[in-house]
């Protein structure tokens, strides 16, 4: 579901429908999760975080990439 509008507004209205089909979900796509990086749950399943996290480290030790 996609939506255009403030944030607050928008969730107001998206929230509730993203409850209803959550039991039916397998996830979300980095792609379309909210820009300001404050609703990073439920992209990874903590197997694959961890394994992200490792990556992450040997490839951008400075951690230049920070989101």
């Amino acid at each position: 579901m996609l939506a255009v509008g403030e944030r607050e507004a928008v969730r107001e209205r998206l929230d509730p429908a993203f409850a209803l089909v959550a039991p039916y979900t397998l996830g979300r796509t980095v792609n379309f999760a909210f820009g300001a990086g404050d609703r990073t749950g439920g992209l990874y399943d903590p197997e694959t975080r961890k394994r992200l996290a490792g990556i992450k480290s040997s490839y951008d030790p400075a951690n230049l990439f920070r989101r």
